[in-house]
């Protein structure tokens, strides 16, 4: 059967990362249902977050917040989720779906909260949004993440390649496809956490550049690792790359770049921790056989970390702009097609990765756009 006479669906999926660094919203093409769909990304855009990102900073560091500031948090994120979209000029077409990840500010399995309100978004575009993607994996003994591995199978699986999708966000995670053409490939897919990674070089950026990141790489390329500090750095980070759970609050080491930012230069603090991460994350996928790596999210925009992960790793390394998905982009159409399973009745996680009970639990909490009221006659 051809794409064009599979059931197609236009969704929308929204992404918010760890580093809270802004909204990456993705238009998705979906030709077909369940796992045998296939995807194509029409379009998209990011955002920032404005001076809503320090507040959102301050709530995921755990400084003391009411309920009255955490649901105005909530609200005015749903409302620039609708700023968000509609940059992708969405209006006019036919949108079937609108996915959103909401911004994690505290995770801990069994807790963990994605902030935001979505009914101003289901208001706004008159169709459903699915929201709160983890939580059922969190109450059926999951740890929540990572929860991109099945719609990365979807759109990066390859028919004889072993292929490492590395997300280089807050955190760094990697979802391992195995060859499409094996026997039960999805019983194969793997997925885990390695280190913190956009955060501690975001919080040298912050510290010494006084600029939310290391823009291109530039002081990173521009300075000298300190072996002592990389090594410091590498062994806090392999501790929580052989821990063998998802990262959250806590786990960020920001403290790391505020400790040692007056003892060596600006560039060498930062050509320091992008030397510490990408040989933690490169080890780690030293050890999986891999046939080609495949980057994205914010880290690929760092120069300096695709330069040294290409020249660490022993498979090829390229973006996933390469295979026609931005690096940007990556996330926020994992979240639309993470939707669309939801939308089918599918398990968005996999057992073996999260750790939740098989067989995984569908996820998804559903808000729905408001409907006029029917008259009936009165008898």
């Amino acid at each position: 059967m051809s794409l064009s006479s599979k059931q197609q669906r236009l969704v929308v999926g929204a992404m918010t990362g760890t580093s809270i660094d802004g909204i990456d919203v993705a238009l998705v093409r979906v030709f077909g249902c369940g796992l045998g769909m296939d995807i194509e990304l029409l379009a998209h855009s990011g955002m920032s977050l404005g001076p809503l990102a320090a507040d959102l900073r301050r709530a995921a560091n755990g400084e003391a917040m009411n309920a009255e500031q955490f649901a105005k948090l909530a609200l005015i994120l749903g409302e620039l989720h609708v700023e968000a979209i509609e940059q992708l000029s969405v209006l006019g077409k036919t949108i079937d779906l609108i996915t959103v990840h909401g911004q994690t500010i505290f995770h801990q399995p069994p807790i963990s909260w994605q902030l935001i309100n979505p009914t101003p978004i289901a208001r706004r575009f008159s169709v459903p949004v699915i929201s709160d993607l983890r939580q059922a994996d969190l109450a059926a003994g999951g740890q929540g993440a990572p929860i991109t591995p099945l719609a990365d199978w979807i759109a990066f699986r390859d028919a004889n390649k072993r292929r490492a999708i590395v997300n280089l966000g807050g955190f760094c995670n990697v979802t391992i496809l195995p060859c499409s053409e094996m026997d039960d490939p999805l019983s194969q897919i793997e997925g885990f956490d390695v280190c913190a990674c956009n955060h501690v070089l975001d919080e040298v950026a912050r510290t010494l550049l006084d600029k939310p990141y290391d823009d291109g790489g530039k002081a990173a390329l521009a300075g000298q690792a300190n072996s002592t500090l990389t090594e410091e750095l590498k062994s806090k980070l392999l501790l929580q790359s052989n821990a063998n759970r998802s990262l959250g609050s806590g786990d960020e080491l920001t403290a790391w770049a505020r400790a040692h930012c007056d003892e060596v230069k600006v560039n060498d603090l930062a050509a320091t921790a992008v030397s510490a991460i990408t040989q933690c994350i490169s080890e780690k996928l030293n050890k999986s056989s891999i046939h080609e790596v495949i980057l994205a999210g914010g880290g690929v925009l760092n120069a300096a970390m695709v330069n040294e992960l290409s020249n660490c790793c022993d498979a090829s390394v390229i973006t996933s702009d390469r295979l026609g998905v931005a690096a940007q982009a990556r996330e926020a159409m994992a979240i639309a097609v993470l939707g669309v399973l939801c939308a089918d009745g599918i398990a968005i996680t996999l057992p073996q990765v999260t750790g939740c009970t098989a067989p995984a639990p569908v996820a998804g909490r559903w808000t729905l756009p408001q409907v006029p009221r029917v008259q009936t006659e009165q008898v």
